[in-house]
């Protein structure tokens, strides 16, 4: 009965992901990038531009067709290098030495056809073993998925705090673990003693994550874990498979393509050596051969000499055996190779597209950043754990998405792992599944990031209270240790005496929203924080909701000389911290001051986005490390969302200034 609930289930992940494809490729990708600059190497009669872009998905496009200012005919590019911090881009003519615009569509399906293919092998009569594998995550059992034995005993650094240790332990137990991780409870350092625990056993383990950002920084946690407990020597048995977002010494040391081009050059040169000793031992047998045809005397040394090469040919198996080794050193079988490694690091979309994790299996797969992941991601994840699955995430933070008009496909994409197998509707819910099925859950319920003024209202709004600020101590873990600050760290600035209003661009691309007087104020806070307040340029972050409006600010930036500020949606920030953030609500009245029309969007209306809606509040004020601005038309906020949760917070933060 089973296995029929789990093949329901992955027949409901195609029909959704059909209908994604159909929407992808109804609905190209679209990005801009700005100043381009060409590369001095490239391949004759094509040219090579380089552009910062943070759009990691460009990687999958097959054509990009392309917009340049200035030029009616539209362009097909191909992406040459797509990495966290750049984009490197395949144009067919010479446009000078630098682009300062180009507007990019693209079919984003790629990572969605093989997805469907890695679903459909699960349905295959000869996988019910990989189906049982699913049932553990989707319809967890509290009584045969948890093991309690007192006799588990984790390593770590001795700063875990009691949930944390916690997980650990349920880690080794459970045959699956769902850790609620809110931000800066140390959920990616404990997640590095997870991993090394597991390791320390002699377990195989996959461990993934959204962004290749998030894999770099889970992976750095291991290794430092690794030193932590004295057991550095695994880490020649961990690689990092995949493109990496962050530069570091430590990650390029285990990087897979590093280690196959060290493979490839001791191969060649044991081929060499081979090929040597084949080829001596080969010319001398016809010198050989060749003395005896004249009948003439074999040199006393030539005998001794073809003997003792024999010798050693005779080792490897003879001549044949040896020609054939030459030829399997040639090439680097870079499947075995990756099978060789105890720890394999990478993104959701590699494991899926990569045919070299086709068919591999683990004895523990970790999840980080899995309330992110769909939920047909995740069956491809669970199907490769033979022990143990781990989803580490926040169900109060950004959920999955789709871009799907179908409601069935997209309800079922959107919803994240621990919505699923809790049924919950809301933050009430998800904590009543928590505490009902505790052996198989641990929430992390101490902060050390968030200043204290903006946790309470964090905590109060998103987690039942549950969420505690941790006492500061100056021996914690560094990467726990909180911030200390004495002056409120949220800001709230009501615009609505300045007179905003909402206008919208007829582009044609769906809801554009312009506020010039939040667009202004936002210049001014800037030119503020960075020419008075000496704030880093590097160390402010601006988050809106609308993607059209991401663009138009990016473009006043440039013009204004401020274009290394970084500029996205809330799921641009995901996984991210900046010392600053300012969070433009861009909402007000549209229209003329009288006949003003208040109206609400989807991104901050819980009664048409649901719970996704919390989610993105606490991701968008959950980034700063320092201080938070937040530019609001109060007057709109109060009427549209009063009693919603946007509303609630604003309101809390200002109480928050007014008392201190």
């Amino acid at each position: 009965m089973s296995d029929k609930r789990i093949k329901k289930l992955i027949k409901r992940a195609l029909e959704a992901i059909n209908a994604e494809i159909e929407a992808v490729q109804e609905k190209p990708a679209r990005d801009v990038l700005f100043k381009g600059v060409r590369s001095e190497h490239h391949p004759p009669g094509v040219f090579h531009y380089e552009f910062e872009s943070k759009n990691t998905s460009l990687r999958f496009a097959e054509v990009i067709r392309a917009e340049i200012e200035g030029y009616d005919e539209e362009f097909e590019l191909y992406p040459v290098e797509i990495t966290d911090e750049k984009a490197v881009l395949h144009f067919p003519h010479n446009f000078g030495d630098t682009l300062p615009k180009v507007s990019l569509e693209w079919e984003n399906d790629f990572v969605l056809r093989k997805l469907r293919m890695e679903l459909d092998k699960l349905l295959d009569k000869h996988s019910r073993d990989e189906r049982q594998r699913l049932e553990r995550l989707f319809f967890p059992d509290s009584e045969h998925h948890h093991t309690d034995d007192d006799k588990t005993r984790v390593l770590d650094d001795s700063r875990r705090n009691e949930s944390q240790h916690e997980s650990l332990l349920k880690a080794l137990q459970n045959e699956v673990l769902y850790v609620w991780g809110p931000p800066g409870t140390g959920k990616t350092s404990t997640l590095g003693f997870m991993i090394a625990n597991y390791l320390v056993k002699g377990k195989r383990v996959l461990f993934a994550a959204n962004t290749n950002r998030a894999v770099d920084v889970g992976l750095l946690s291991t290794l430092q874990a690794l030193m932590s407990v004295e057991k550095e020597h695994l880490e020649e048995k961990v690689t990092r498979f995949g493109e990496m977002a962050l530069e570091s010494d430590h990650l390029e040391q285990v990087l897979f393509d590093r280690h196959l081009e060290e493979k490839s050059k001791k191969q060649e040169q044991k081929a060499a050596e081979l090929s040597n000793l084949l080829g001596k031992y080969q010319k001398l047998q016809k010198e050989i051969d060749n003395l005896m045809e004249h009948g003439e005397t074999v040199p006393e040394e030539l005998d001794e000499e073809i003997a003792r090469l024999g010798e050693r040919l005779d080792k490897y198996g003879g001549e044949a055996a040896v020609e054939e080794k030459i030829d399997r050193l040639v090439t680097v079988n870079e499947r075995v190779e990756l099978e060789k490694k105890q720890l394999v690091a990478s993104t959701l979309a590699k494991v899926c597209t990569s045919e070299l994790l086709d068919g591999q299996e683990f004895d523990a797969v970790v999840i980080d950043e899995a309330s992110m992941a769909n939920l047909p991601y995740l069956m491809v994840l669970a199907a490769k754990a033979k022990s143990h699955i781990v989803a580490v995430g926040d169900p109060m933070q950004l959920p999955p998405i789709a871009v799907t008009d179908n409601k069935k496909a997209r309800d079922f994409l959107e919803e994240d792992i621990f919505t699923f197998v809790s049924d919950a509707d809301q933050t009430e819910d998800l904590f009543a599944w928590h505490d009902k099925n505790r052996p198989l859950t641990t929430f992390y319920d101490t902060q050390y990031r968030l200043n204290e003024d903006l946790a309470e209202v964090l905590s109060t709004v998103f987690y039942e209270g549950r969420l505690k600020t941790a006492e500061m101590d100056q021996d914690a873990d560094p990467m726990l240790r909180q911030q200390e600050s004495s002056n409120p760290t949220v800001n709230v600035i009501d615009t609505r005496k300045y007179g905003p209003e909402l206008t919208q661009k007829d582009e044609g691309r769906g809801f554009s929203p312009v506020n010039e007087v939040h667009s202004a104020m936002l210049i001014r806070i800037l030119k503020r924080l960075v020419l008075k307040n000496n704030v880093p340029i590097e160390e402010i972050g601006i988050i809106v909701p609308f993607r059209s409006t991401v663009y138009d600010i990016r473009r006043e930036l440039y013009q204004q000389g401020y274009d290394a500020i970084e500029v996205g949606t809330i799921h641009t920030f995901q996984g991210r911290e900046k010392d600053v953030i300012i969070f433009d609500t861009v909402m007000s009245g549209e229209g003329r001051y009288r006949h003003r029309r208040h109206y609400s969007v989807r991104p901050f209306d819980e009664e048409k986005n649901g719970l996704a809606v919390p989610r993105l509040l606490n991701v968008a004020f959950s980034r700063s490390k320092e201080r938070l601005v937040i530019l609001a038309d109060m007057d709109h906020i109060n009427k549209v969302y009063g009693d919603k949760f946007l509303g609630q917070l604003l309101r809390k933060f200002q109480k928050n200034e007014r008392e201190r």
